[in-house]
């Protein structure tokens, strides 16, 4: 049997959506997408994502072996939005992925305000957002916390609950929108085994001080908990509304799906960029110094999904950094979320800087990055954490089983710094 949806699309400078075409499910969930002629006769349209979905007539299949268009997965709901989803739907009960929620249910049962420049609608001519109401931090916080925690969800929490929706991410979140700004609010919650939300602070913050491209992020505190908001890169006000941005993660980008994560690289991912990128060498430059301060910081958590581009046009470009967190370990070795070279994800600054010359980087510019990034953490990095309020204890687990790990400069021992 076979089910069906629209996708609807922001335009580049617009602030109202228009159809941009039909999207299908056969009886084994996969899909097939055919653009509408009233949007194929625009003068302004562009693609959802020129190399899965070139502007053209007739219908689309995912290519690779795939169910699923890798660019509209992006504009689903992640692990934390399929839960409330799954709440919202059937309480506690046991859920049955692909029988009792399909992907069709997930993207229509999450809100409007999602990631990039999609939304998914029943109706091809009346467009009906899912807007939330407004809620309070402490509300979306405490229902957050209920269902993180298995308990159940009362009535008047549901709603707030709903605002976690439309956005990717594990972690509890929700979608915040003020008159003159969107972010997107990261809870930390009772089963945290470390202050999470100040570490991905401090990371950010130390990010963007040593000249990174990461999105903006501040700390705040409700009921004693930490709340970490993260200013949203894919919303711009207009005079008349919002424009969306186009978005795709990086795991689209090198077409892959969940199941090949793990095939994921860097040097594979800046081989696209010199394809299809707006700015190489900017890209490829903020990428590398990306990689080196994920192994440097110890966020290991580095997976294609948590890189993404703009899209514009055919072509991509690197959005700002987000998702940076470091990790305590128990002991030195570790592994990254994406490979550093084609065939090691091991944590180390020695196999980054093997790897420069793949994003076009001299081992003299690259290692300079090194030292640079090296430098700004010890610079900076304990007033980081006495700003954000972390605990003693807790920057003693950062420093060193995290951040400046000594293993990671294994095999590059001229870029340890000696007793930090």
């Amino acid at each position: 049997m076979i089910s069906k949806c629209y996708v609807w699309m922001w335009l580049p400078g617009a602030t109202e959506p228009v159809v941009a075409g039909q999207l299908q499910f056969d009886s084994q969930g996969r899909q097939a997408f055919a653009y509408g002629r009233s949007f194929l006769e625009r003068t302004n349209a562009v693609p959802i994502y020129e190399p899965e979905l070139p502007l053209r007539r007739g219908v689309h299949e995912p290519s690779g072996g795939l169910d699923l268009f890798s660019c509209l997965r992006d504009a689903a709901p992640d692990a934390w939005g399929r839960r409330v989803i799954a709440n919202r739907m059937f309480g506690k009960g046991e859920i049955e992925v692909g029988r009792d929620i399909d992907e069709r249910t997930y993207l229509l049962q999450s809100g409007s305000d999602r990631t990039g420049a999609l939304d998914f609608q029943e109706s091809a001519s009346d467009y009906v957002s899912r807007e939330m109401n407004a809620a309070t931090l402490d509300d979306l916080h405490e229902a957050a916390e209920l269902l993180a925690t298995d308990h159940s969800i009362p009535a008047d929490l549901e709603e707030a609950l709903y605002h976690g929706t439309a956005n990717g991410g594990a972690r509890p979140q929700a979608a915040i929108t003020t008159d003159t700004s969107k972010h997107i609010a990261k809870f930390s919650i009772s089963t945290d085994t470390f202050e999470i939300m100040k570490a991905e602070y401090v990371a950010m913050t130390l990010a963007a001080r040593i000249g990174l491209d990461v999105a903006t992020v501040s700390l705040e505190n409700v009921a004693g908990k930490d709340i970490l908001l993260v200013e949203r890169f894919d919303r711009e006000k207009g005079t008349g509304g919002w424009y969306r941005h186009s978005l795709v993660s990086g795991l689209t980008v090198l077409n892959l799906d969940e199941r090949w994560a793990l095939e994921a690289s860097y040097p594979d991912l800046v081989d696209l960029i010199r394809v299809n990128g707006v700015e190489f060498r900017k890209d490829a430059t903020e990428l590398f110094s990306r990689m080196v301060f994920n192994v440097l910081m110890g966020n290991t958590d580095d997976h294609a999904r948590n890189h993404s581009f703009f899209v514009e046009g055919g072509k991509i470009r690197l959005t700002p950094a987000y998702d940076v967190t470091p990790f305590p370990r128990a002991g030195g070795e570790a592994s990254h979320g994406m490979k550093i070279t084609r065939t090691s994800n091991l944590s180390r600054i020695r196999l980054c800087l093997d790897s420069a010359i793949e994003f076009g980087l001299s081992e003299e510019k690259a290692r300079s990055i090194v030292k640079h990034q090296v430098n700004g953490i010890m610079d900076h990095f304990d007033e980081l954490c006495e700003e954000a309020g972390m605990t003693t204890a807790m920057i003693e687990r950062l420093r060193g089983r995290a951040v400046l790990n000594p293993d990671v400069f294994a095999g590059c021992d001229e870029c340890n710094p000696k007793g930090w």
